[in-house]
């Protein structure tokens, strides 16, 4: 593939740089070429068109727009209540919080179930027992910002007698 462009680029540049003859082969079509036939006329190409881009005006990169970091004042979870007991079969459990002021742009909220991270605020499968809930707040480059106080609760499965 190289090769056969490499061989166009070059037969383009001979092209380019050739003068160019029209004439009338012997099958009585009209060809062109770049080296003078008996019968030829010489041809005038037109210049290839052209077209000068406008000048782009490039941003100064020591001014950097200002961005208001905002300190987190606080952060709890509001769901499950502590020391509060669950019953649930399923082992299914939504979180919920309140913090203030709200998650800033960049800043991800993490949640922590006995301090293994959890992708959602959703949580299935949980085992009866004790559970431990914390929430943290990381910014972009994933330092800590605030965290809420650890949250515990108890999981009671139904019994099935009932």
């Amino acid at each position: 593939m190289r090769l056969i462009a490499l061989l166009l680029v070059m037969l383009t540049m001979g092209i380019c740089h050739a003068e160019v003859y029209k004439y009338t082969n012997e099958q009585g079509k009209t060809s062109y070429s770049d080296i003078p036939v008996a019968g030829a006329e010489k041809v005038v190409v037109p210049p290839v068109m052209t077209y000068k881009a406008p000048a782009v005006k490039h941003l100064s990169t020591t001014h950097k727009p200002s961005i208001d970091i905002v300190s987190y004042q606080h952060l709890e979870i509001t769901n499950p209540v502590d020391e509060s007991t669950i019953r649930n079969n399923q082992g299914q459990l939504s979180v919920n919080y309140l913090i203030e002021p709200s998650l800033q742009e960049g800043d991800k909220l993490l949640l922590l179930l006995d301090g293994v991270r959890q992708e959602s605020m959703s949580i299935d499968g949980l085992v009866r027992g004790q559970h431990s809930l914390s929430l943290e707040v990381l910014n972009a480059n994933d330092e800590l910002q605030i965290s809420s106080p650890t949250v515990i609760f108890y999981l009671q499965h139904a019994s099935r007698l009932n």
